[in-house]
């Protein structure tokens, strides 16, 4: 009996702990984690990972000993500019143009081939009218499977049975070479990156399951468009979503506040918070500096964020702030990384 009340007791302690906070969830734009000039804003995206014809023989006689298919590996390449154009023109920085009508061969493994000549470079971008040429230049993919079996309980006619569940893991790592071609600077940078991609299938049969795996070659296009996504994030600024915690309890104003900011009512919602900052009560004076923080950050002012966190935390003693204040100084510093990647205004 005294182990149940215990039990109780924590989880009556849990919701009340809970029932102090609610969440709004904000977009952020981060910074893309290779910068290029800013005079490259329009981007042309070109599959070079093909062998050349030479080569296409060669390739197919080790697709047959290593079960590989070419076909796939065609497809696939192709699904990462996909996605890499995709990407990138959903995101602010660049316009992309997939160059799908160009035929431009590489080595079709994982060895880079000689750099594409500066003279093919500049007409593909006058031909196209874009200021930089982002090439796939060697692309592979590798497949792994990994199969379990466990039992597990199941209420089967108003009875415990134990019965086998079968599990089926597929994994996809996609190795793709690029090249960024600059023609203004005459720079080429050169980048391998490593993605990864997984499905899984759980059934009462190891067929079940397995039938829960897309086909081999579906699954290869997904990977290599989940691929170029990804190049496209490392390459361009990127809108992502983040939580936010405030404070809704501990005063009847505080719970009133959260219903204008349920209607995106700010500006009602700090009035509030603004009168409860000047509390003689530290607990609720803290938690409204907390709250007017997210509410400036909320309307992208970083800095002013900033300075009611610090409030929260120093002269409230919120010791849970000192992770937000760590985040709005990361944000501060991703800021001044965007102000470098992004064209300023004209």
């Amino acid at each position: 009996m005294k182990n149940i009340n215990i039990t109780l007791l924590l989880i009556i302690t849990m919701l009340l702990s809970a029932c102090k906070t609610a969440t709004i969830y904000n977009d952020v734009l981060i910074p893309a984690q290779v910068t290029l000039p800013q005079h490259i804003q329009k981007i042309g995206v070109l599959n070079r990972s093909l062998p050349a014809k030479g080569e296409v023989w060669k390739n197919v006689v080790e697709g047959i000993f290593t079960g590989e298919s070419i076909m796939a590996d065609r497809e696939g390449s192709y699904n990462v500019c996909k996605g890499l154009v995709f990407k990138v023109n959903n995101n602010p920085r660049f316009v992309a143009r997939l160059l799908e009508n160009e035929d431009i061969r590489g080595t079709g493994t994982k060895k880079f081939p000689a750099p594409i000549s500066w003279e093919v470079i500049s007409q593909l971008c006058m031909i196209y009218d874009v200021d930089a040429i982002v090439s796939l230049e060697t692309f592979d993919s590798d497949i792994s499977r990994k199969s379990s079996v466990k039992d597990v309980k199941k209420r089967i006619k108003d009875e415990d049975v134990v019965v086998p569940e079968y599990t089926e893991n597929v994994d996809v790592r996609v190795n793709a070479g690029w090249r960024i071609y600059d023609p203004t600077n005459k720079t080429v940078s050169e980048n391998v990156f490593t993605d990864s991609k997984g499905w899984k299938g759980v059934g009462a049969t190891a067929q079940e399951a397995l039938n829960k795996i897309p086909p081999k070659r579906n699954i290869i296009n997904e990977s290599g468009f989940f691929c170029g996504e990804m190049m496209g994030v490392r390459i361009s600024p990127n809108w992502v979503r983040v939580p936010r915690y405030y404070y809704v309890s501990g005063d009847d104003n505080l719970k009133r506040a959260k219903y204008f900011v349920k209607v995106n009512n700010w500006k009602e919602a700090v009035a509030i918070w603004t009168k409860l900052a000047r509390s003689s009560d530290p607990k609720i004076a803290g938690r409204a500096c907390h709250n007017m923080a997210v509410a400036a950050e909320t309307e992208g002012y970083l800095n002013v964020a900033l300075d009611w966190a610090n409030k929260a935390y120093k002269n409230y003693y919120l010791k849970k702030e000192r992770n937000y204040i760590n985040t709005l100084n990361k944000r501060l510093r991703e800021e001044q990384l965007l102000r470098e990647q992004l064209p300023s205004e004209k």
